[in-house]
This record gives C-alpha cells, structure tokens and sequence, in this order.
C-alpha cells in the first residue's frame, strides 16, 4: 500500500474514532441534561443537575453500532453513562435503524408521570446526500411506530408517548450554521372551529441544530454549549476548563476521560489538516482510497461507506479518473 492511501485511510479511520468519541460525550447525562434543558420547553424550568437526578430514566443506549437487549453492561460504567433502550429498531416490514442515542425521561409536572422518548442523533451535515430533514421525520415516526408491543398494544393509541428526535449537525453548509429549528404537527381548521386537544397530535417533535465554529464564546445558549463541546480546535485542558467554569459541568472522572479522548483524536485530525480549510485535500484523499479500492475490486456501495460519501460521488470519481476496471 502506498504511503498516500495508507495516510488517507488513517485519516479515514481517525475520523470514525473521533466520530465515535463525539457520540460517547453527548451520551453523559450532564450533557444531556443541557440539551433537554435548552431545546425542550418541558425542562427549561429546572437545571441540568436537577434534570439529572430526576427526570432522565433508566439506562438508555448509546451507540451506532446495534446493542442487543442480552448484552451485558459493565456496571462500573452504569452511574455516568447512558446505555439502555436498545438503539436497534427492526421490523420485518420496515427494516432496520440505528440510533445514535436513544432514551427515556420523565414529563415535569405531570401526575401519571408519563415520559418522552428521545434519540439525539450526531450529523456531518456535508456526507448525506438526501434531505437529512427526511431522515430526521423517518427517525421520529419510527420512534412512534416501535412503541407498539413494548409501550401499548391492541387499540390503546390513548398510551403512545410523545417523541423528540434531536439532530447535532457539525460541518453543515455556512448558510446553515448557528442556527436551530423545531418542526412538529399543527392544526388547521378548514371549515368550522373544531379544536383538538395539542397533546393528541403534537407527539413527534423534530429539532436540528447547526453548529458552528468555537469562536471564543460568541455564540450564548445551546448552540454555544455546543461548540465548545464538540470544537476541534481547543486542546484537552482549554475545553475542560471552559465547561466547569461556563457551563458547571463538573469533569468526573469518566466526564474527564471522554473531553480527553475526543480531544487527542479531533487536535490529531486538525493537525493533520483535516479539520478546517482543508475540504479539498479531504475529498482528494477520499478519490484516492476509492479508486484504489474499486481497483481491488470492492463492490461501489462499501467503498461509499468506507470514504462516507454517495454512490453518486463515487461513480463521478470512476468517471474522471484513468483507471482501468478492475480484474
């Protein structure tokens, strides 16, 4: 393997341990905390800690690879991380999802204490190409439709639980950076004034988030949070720093680890110039390990997962490339 390609699928793999690391932070439940505190006004009342402590349920689950309902779960890691409701969802008819984050938290202020049901999926906005809004409305309307057999059954749709599906984009178009929208169901009278209870019908709920930049705190909120949490640019002490002293996140020790680690693999990634400025030299990197690859032989569709890009974009790159089929 030449120097070039086995750089590029360093790179490549780099990018998936960083990806990976990210999910793994999001997942503490201090950081989720934020989140429900800042994107959903059931929880804007009470801080992260006290969502903490009383309103996220259970063990939810963390990651994108499938976890099985019979695995067994470390439990020296079962106090700080979030690793429960399996985040594989199949049906014969349906397929298969995978959610990045999945869990429960309980409604505030409700007497039956009936809960949410919420993933919080972690996007490079620049690597789909479809709406990812589509994916996003798909995603919810699963997380309504798996709730049969587990939350209700037969005709009790009386039962369904409202859902959230939250989507942390990074790298999306500069149009689209900080900023965030919600989207859900509303009402629209045609004829007559027939109003229906909101309860009923504004069960699936959408936000997308688009971060920027760190940029020395400029942006306030959730957003801000965000950016901190997720930069590629500040180093391991920097970060930790700025989130117990902004944010009052307290660096536990497994806190700690996942700021460290995230932080080693996103300054290598950065220093290598793959963060930043750099997207012509990434895409140039990817055409290399995808042409070497479909000259090994490797069908289209795993070379496109492999450099994360379109079957479209691959055969573009077969097309203005001199290689020869391979044998």
């Amino acid at each position: 393997m030449n120097q070039d390609l086995s750089h590029a699928l360093f790179l490549t793999e780099g990018r998936a341990l960083y990806d990976e690391a990210a999910k793994r932070l999001l997942s503490q439940k201090i950081v989720l905390a934020y989140i429900l505190r800042e994107c959903l006004p059931e929880y804007q009342d009470y801080t992260p800690k006290e969502i903490v402590e009383q309103f996220i349920e259970g063990d939810p689950q963390v990651g994108e690879t499938a976890v099985h309902a019979d695995e067994e779960i470390s439990e020296c890691e079962k106090p700080e991380r979030i690793l429960g409701l399996n985040t594989e969802d199949i049906t014969v008819t349906e397929g298969m999802v995978r959610y990045d984050i999945r869990f429960k938290a309980l409604l505030p202020k409700d007497p039956e204490r009936l809960y949410l049901i919420l993933n919080i999926e972690a996007q490079n906005e620049k690597q789909t190409w479809y709406p990812l809004l589509k994916r996003a409305v798909y995603y919810g309307s699963r997380l309504i439709s798996s709730q049969y057999g587990t939350v209700f059954s037969g005709m009790d749709y009386g039962a369904v639980k409202k859902v959230y599906s939250i989507w942390i984009c990074t790298k999306s178009a500069k149009k689209y950076r900080n900023s965030m929208n919600r989207y859900e169901m509303v009402e629209e009278c045609l004829v007559g004034e027939n109003r229906s209870d909101p309860e009923n019908y504004r069960l699936k709920n959408l936000i997308l988030l688009h971060v920027g930049e760190y940029d020395e705190g400029t942006h306030e909120g959730i957003l801000g949070f965000l950016e901190v949490l997720l930069s590629g640019k500040l180093q391991t002490e920097e970060k930790k720093q700025i989130l117990q002293e902004r944010y009052h996140i307290a660096m536990t020790k497994k806190m700690s680890e996942e700021v460290t680690q995230m932080c080693n693999l996103s300054w290598g990634i950065y220093q290598d110039g793959v963060e930043d400025g750099v997207e012509q030299g990434i895409e140039q990197k990817g055409k290399e390990v995808a042409l070497a690859l479909y000259q090994d032989g490797m069908p289209l569709e795993k070379i496109a997962r492999i450099v994360s890009e379109s079957m479209t974009k691959i055969q573009e790159w077969l097309a203005e490339a001199p290689v020869s089929d391979p044998v």
